[in-house]
C-alpha cells in the first residue's frame, strides 16, 4: 500500500514555521541596518578649551554639518533599504499567497484522498460483511445438503427394508380372495390401527376414571373414618357428661329428699305450733273477760296469749298483795 501523504494540518504548520523563520530573519536584518552608525573618530584631536569662542563656534558648526551629512547619508541608506524591504515584503506576500493556494489545493487533495479512502474502507467493510454472510450461507447450505443426503440415505434404507413388506402384501393378496389390491390392505390396517388407538384411549380414560374413583373412595373412606372417630369421641364425651349429670342428678335428688324432709319436719313443727297456739288462744279467749277477735294468724294468736298471760300475772300479783 503506498505511503499516505502528509495531512493538511502538518503542511500548514510547516509552512507557517518557515514563514515565521523568514520574518524573524528579516526583522533581525532590519534592526541591524536601523542601528545608527558609530560616529567616525576625528583624524586629529583638537583641544578647544583654550581657543576663542568664535573658533569653538565654527568647530561646533563643522561638527554639526558632519553629523547632518552622516544623518542624511544614513536616511538615504535607510530609504534604499526600506524600499528593498518593501519589495522583499511584496515578494514574500506573493510567495505566501502562492503557498496558501498550494496549501488549499493540497488540503482539497487530502480531503479527496480521505473521502476516497473512507469510501474504499467502507466498501471493503461491506464486502467483508457480504463475504462473511455468504460464508455463513454456504455453511448453512452445506449443513442442509448434508441433512438432505442423510435423509435421502435413510429413505433409501427404509425403501430397501419395506420392499419385503410389499412382497409380503402381494403374497397375502394372492393367498386371500378378500383383498384385491395392496391399498385395501393398508386401508384395513389403518382402520384397525385407528380402532386400536381409540380403544387404547378409551382404556386409558377408563383407567384414569377408575383411579379417580379409587382416589375418591379412599378419600371418602378416610373422611368417614375421621367422622366416625369424631363421633365416637363425641359419644365418649357425652357419656362422661351423662355420668356427671347422673351424679349431679343423684346429688340433687339426695339434696331434694333432705330438703323435703327438712321442709316436712318444719311443716310438721309449724302445724304443731299453730295447733298449740290455736288451742291456747281458744282457751285464753274463753277464760278472758276481754272479747278478742277470732284471729287465725298464729302470731296474732300468740300476741293475744301473751296479753292474757300478762293480765293473769298482774291479777296473781294483786292477789298476793292482798
Amino acid at each position: 500500500r503506498p505511503p499516505r501523504p502528509p495531512s493538511r494540518d502538518s503542511v500548514v504548520a510547516a509552512s507557517g514555521g518557515q514563514f515565521r523563520k523568514k520574518q524573524r530573519t528579516s526583522d533581525r536584518s532590519s534592526t541591524v541596518m536601523a542601528a545608527p552608525p558609530s560616529a567616525a573618530a576625528p583624524s586629529h584631536t583638537m583641544v578647544i578649551e583654550h581657543v576663542a569662542p568664535a573658533t569653538r563656534l565654527l568647530e561646533k558648526r563643522r561638527q554639526m554639518r558632519e553629523v547632518q551629512d552622516a544623518l542624511e547619508a544614513t536616511k538615504r541608506e535607510f530609504a534604499l533599504k526600506e524600499e528593498g524591504f518593501k519589495r522583499r515584503e511584496e515578494t514574500i506576500k506573493n510567495k505566501d499567497l502562492d503557498l496558501q493556494e498550494s496549501l488549499v489545493r493540497f488540503s482539497k487533495f487530502l480531503q479527496e484522498n480521505d473521502s476516497k479512502r473512507t469510501r474504499a474502507e467502507r466498501k471493503a467493510a461491506d464486502e467483508i460483511k457480504i463475504r462473511l454472510q455468504k460464508e455463513v450461507e454456504i455453511e448453512e447450505l452445506t449443513r442442509a445438503l448434508a441433512d438432505l443426503k442423510t435423509r435421502s440415505e435413510d429413505a433409501a434404507e427404509r425403501l430397501a427394508r419395506n420392499v419385503r413388506y410389499k412382497e409380503y402384501l402381494e403374497s397375502v393378496i394372492n393367498a386371500s380372495p378378500e383383498y384385491e389390491e395392496i391399498p385395501e390392505i393398508l386401508l384395513r390396517h389403518e382402520t384397525l390401527a385407528a380402532t386400536n388407538a381409540d380403544l387404547l384411549a378409551e382404556d386409558k380414560r377408563l383407567t384414569a376414571r377408575v383411579e379417580s374413583e379409587k382416589a375418591d373412595l379412599t378419600a371418602y373412606s378416610k373422611r368417614k373414618q375421621n367422622e366416625s372417630l369424631g363421633l365416637n369421641n363425641e359419644i365418649a364425651r357425652l357419656k362422661i357428661e351423662l355420668e356427671r349429670a347422673s351424679l349431679r342428678a343423684a346429688d340433687a335428688a339426695r339434696d331434694r329428699d333432705v330438703a323435703l324432709a327438712v321442709v316436712g319436719q318444719k311443716t310438721l313443727d309449724h302445724g304443731q305450733v299453730c295447733m298449740a297456739a290455736d288451742n291456747i288462744f281458744i282457751r285464753c279467749r274463753r277464760r278472758s273477760a276481754v272479747k278478742y277477735r277470732a284471729h287465725t294468724d298464729p302470731l296474732e294468736q300468740l300476741h293475744v296469749v301473751g296479753e292474757f298471760v300478762s293480765d293473769m300475772s298482774e291479777v296473781v300479783k294483786l292477789k298476793d298483795k292482798r
